[in-house]
């Protein structure tokens, strides 16, 4: 009778430990939700990211000989998910007249609106040179982008042993911009000018 008995509890035992809803049989299936959770706190955008973004720059202003060809290069950092971002630029273009323009300040926006400000120091060329206030309004959408640029001149330099030469004055240009953000740190937004509906570039850890 006894052993009748033990063979019954064992049977049983066994039962209860094969059944689905068993606290032991649910311990691996619960693991993996876990991990989900896990990797998805990992890339989560609200955490912020750090963007890097160099370019090809052409600008185009309204006399051929100051055209310029150069890049430039942008820090941004997205503090959270929402889609606002601030930073650094800098840029560097050589001129058909023979000047070279560069320029660096601060960025700042939201999605594929921003705004940039800073100075710009151009050499002799075909105008002396000069140091100006830089304002610029861009818009960029994935690789390719367009700033409407202002330059307000501080100062101009003129040669010291030269007759004094033309200054240029107010300069307004298009500056076109072909490009490619790389994620640093982070995870930036969706509804970011980085193409986030394709994926490119919007996870990643590069330090």
């Amino acid at each position: 009778m006894r052993t009748m008995m033990l063979a019954l509890v064992a049977v049983l035992s066994m039962s209860a430990l094969s059944m689905p809803g068993s606290a032991l049989a649910q311990e691996p299936q619960a693991a993996a939700p876990v991990a989900a959770v896990g990797a998805a706190a990992a890339l989560d955008p609200a955490d912020g990211a750090l963007v890097l973004r160099p370019s090809f720059l052409w600008g185009f202003i309204k006399e051929d000989r100051t055209h310029g060809f150069g890049g430039g290069l942008e820090l941004l950092r997205y503090p959270n998910a929402s889609g606002w971002r601030w930073g650094v630029f800098a840029e560097g273009l050589g001129q058909l007249d023979g000047a070279w323009r560069v320029a660096g300040g601060l960025s700042g926006g939201y999605g594929v609106f921003g705004t940039q400000i800073g100075l710009a120091h151009r050499t002799v060329g075909d105008y002396a040179a000069a140091t100006s206030l830089q304002i610029a309004k861009t818009l960029t959408l994935g690789p390719a982008g367009i700033a409407l640029r202002v330059t307000l001149p501080i100062h101009h330099h003129q040669p010291a042993q030269l007759p004094a030469m033309e200054r240029q004055g107010v300069e307004m240009a298009l500056v076109f911009q072909l490009g490619w953000s790389f994620t640093v740190r982070g995870v930036r937004p969706r509804h970011t000018h980085s193409c986030g509906s394709h994926g490119h570039g919007r996870s990643g850890d590069l330090l």
